[in-house]
């Protein structure tokens, strides 16, 4: 029977279903922030050894190029942990569940990590006009002198828009029904390119992970 997991997997998959990254680049903040981070708290941890990454993304090339990113990520720093990306075993679609169950059994995972729930909002807020006194300086050739006299000056109102893509990382146990054990939320506030995104992704949570001792 598959592993409880395996239902989370294909939860993560359904609810990214209908989440698009289209937006306009414009530009930008910076790297990722966290924002939520939890960890099960009866969990002992030890550094795992081998680790799935599975990119919930319905297109091909987008899903490698974010499990590749996490896999550089790892492998930058660890010496003990080793990150495999899921097409490099599934390169076509998601495998399922039965197939996923036995493969992990097989390879010797010790954990699945779900990059999934990416979230797009945009949030407009009006800026009123106003209205200011400045001052202006004029010469007068008449009198050959400089006059110096205030004005009201009207600023318009404009439209201010941000931004913000949410990622989400979840680290599983493969063997032990899926447990979740960790999982963080990243945010990028109006982000320059969709590189910047991943890259700032994979750099905050392959950090979080080192320090809580997940990878090493």
């Amino acid at each position: 029977m598959a592993r409880h997991w395996i239902r989370r997997l294909f939860c993560a998959i359904a609810a990214c279903a209908t989440i698009v990254m289209a937006f306009t680049l414009i530009d930008g903040c910076g790297s990722a922030q966290l924002v939520n981070l939890w960890q099960d708290p009866s969990y002992t941890v030890t550094p795992m050894h081998k680790i799935m990454v599975m990119a919930m993304r319905k297109d091909p090339l987008t899903r490698r190029m974010w499990e590749d990113a996490f896999v550089a990520g790892a492998a930058d720093k660890s010496t003990v942990t080793k990150m495999v990306a899921s097409y490099q075993l599934f390169p076509n679609e998601m495998p399922d569940p039965s197939a996923m169950d036995t493969l992990v059994a097989k390879e010797g995972f010790d954990g699945v990590l779900i990059v999934a729930k990416i979230e797009l909002e945009t949030t407009t807020n009006e800026m009123p006009g106003y209205v200011t006194d400045e001052q202006v300086t004029e010469y007068h050739p008449r009198w050959n002198t400089y006059v110096t006299r205030y004005e009201k000056i009207y600023h318009p109102s404009y439209a201010d828009t941000t931004t913000t893509v949410s990622v989400r990382t979840d680290l599983l146990l493969a063997n032990d029904q899926g447990r979740l054990i960790w999982s963080a939320t990243s945010e990028s506030i109006d982000p320059l390119s969709r590189e910047e995104v991943r890259d700032g992704v994979v750099g905050t949570a392959t950090k979080q992970m080192r320090k809580s001792g997940f990878i090493q």
